[in-house]
């Protein structure tokens, strides 16, 4: 089996997993919760995301792999972690605009994996030694896109209510 298969049965999986664990097990606990309380764990989560720079580690990904694009992908990774802290706290001490600023970390960020993700998947680095960025890109990567899809229905939902 080749890398590109490998690699897209373990997304697929992930992104599988990811759904049904929140289907299953976290919707029932916390569909009932405000907006703000709910959104906490998932902002929360998107912290993680410094994990991004790892692009720009020297001999964490093959040399050939484009500088710009590795510095851009760290830089805006690390971006939305910061903006995931600063949205996780003023979700949990339920600032006035905390939904407004909620809205702008889940486009950025989400336009970050949009971003990110088409233009590495064309270069197939998948097919090259990217160390842990390959274990990155097939757990915490499907996980943060469903992460971003759930906020983006309690959004809306969100925003019919009014």
């Amino acid at each position: 089996m080749d890398n590109f298969t490998i690699f897209n049965l373990q997304t697929i999986a992930a992104l599988l997993m990811a759904f049904f664990a929140l289907k299953w097990f976290v919707i029932p606990k916390i569909s009932h919760l405000p907006i703000k309380e709910a959104l906490i764990p998932f902002v929360f989560l998107q912290g993680i995301r410094y994990l991004g720079m790892m692009f720009m580690v020297d001999h964490q990904i093959y040399d050939e792999f484009p500088k710009d694009l590795a510095f851009t992908i760290g830089v805006w990774d690390y971006s939305v972690a910061i903006l995931a802290l600063i949205t996780t706290y003023a979700l949990k001490v339920k600032w006035k605009f905390a939904i407004p600023l909620v809205w702008i970390f889940n486009i950025w960020g989400f336009a970050d994996l949009m971003t990110a993700l088409p233009r590495a998947s064309a270069l197939e680095f998948y097919n090259y030694d990217i160390g842990g960025i390959w274990w990155m890109s097939v757990i915490i990567g499907p996980i943060t896109i469903i992460s971003h899809i759930y906020i983006f229905i309690r959004l809306f939902q969100n925003l019919r209510k009014k």
